[in-house]
């Protein structure tokens, strides 16, 4: 007998997982797990690439819709009929007076993603640690050793540059289609964490889905607006000024480009050791 179910696992845009699990079914984000008892569900509604989650509500409310894009159209269809099948009886000379939402549970899936953070963080470091290792030995056997010593500050220096140039331009990408392309709410100042001169702090804002999600900002503002992605409510950035795009913008590329040009000299250098370069005019010298 077989212990698995046959609903399928619904897998959409920006890493969103529908799944039926016993009386449940879990919708997976990427920091957010929220949990719908089949009880709170009135129907699901299978819509071309798209499956809604449409809950009970009390008459004359507007229910609760869960939705969940970029799936397999055969797969949504299955799903849609597989679950309804199973869907409890509710007799229809009552109606459905109960809400859903109130059934529903969310679960914040943070404590994970920053683990993942933290491992790609040390790997990152790591794979920096030995690369430096590795180039600084290789100059050092094929070169005078005052050439390789610098090694051990130039390369990492030039990884770290282009590393904070890439991110500093994900970030300027995020605050120009996001305002566009997301959805923009009004983000409060969490009590007690502004720092000493009032510029920076922590700001809460509601998604969605309900769930409270905090964000570091540059702001000394009571209320900024933000703006997060739609399908990833937990990535997010405050709405800036487009002067104050542009010069972050200009910063980022003049950073990422520090950093590549140290990054190619430093392996260009490496390259022209392994090669007999610093042999050869140490011969020609002669």
């Amino acid at each position: 007998m077989s212990l698995t179910s046959p609903i399928p696992v619904l897998r959409g845009s920006g890493g969103a997982v529908l799944r039926s699990e016993g009386d449940d079914l879990v919708l997976s984000r990427a920091d957010v797990e929220t949990r719908i008892p089949l009880q709170a569900v009135r129907r699901i509604r299978a819509e071309g690439p798209a499956v809604a989650v449409e809950l009970t509500a009390p008459a004359g409310t507007t229910p609760a819709v869960h939705q969940v894009d970029g799936v397999s159209e055969a797969a949504a269809t299955f799903f849609a009929d597989a679950v309804n099948a199973t869907l409890p009886e509710r007799a229809e000379e009552a109606g459905e007076t109960a809400d859903g939402s109130a059934l529903v549970t969310v679960r914040a899936l943070t404590e994970p993603e920053q683990d993942r953070r933290t491992r790609v963080f040390r790997l990152w470091v790591g794979a920096v640690a030995l690369l430096t290792v590795v180039l600084t030995v290789a100059v050092w056997i094929t070169a005078p050793t005052p050439l390789a010593l610098p090694i051990l500050i130039v390369f990492p220096f030039g990884a770290a540059a282009t590393t904070l140039g890439i991110m500093g331009l994900k970030i300027v990408r995020d605050e120009w289609s996001l305002p566009r392309k997301g959805i923009t709410v009004d983000a409060v100042r969490r009590d007690g964490t502004t720092d000493m001169f009032g510029v920076t702090g922590n700001y809460v804002y509601t998604d969605l889905h309900g769930q409270s999600r905090s964000m570091y900002a540059q702001s000394g503002a009571e209320i900024i607006q933000v703006a997060y992605h739609p399908q990833n409510p937990g990535t997010v950035v405050a709405c800036q000024s487009l002067l104050r795009r542009s010069v972050w913008a200009v910063v980022s590329t003049v950073i990422l480009l520090i950093g590549l040009v140290v990054d190619i000299v430093v392996i260009g250098l490496v390259f022209f050791a392994l090669q007999g370069g610093y042999d050869d005019y140490a011969l020609t010298a002669l």
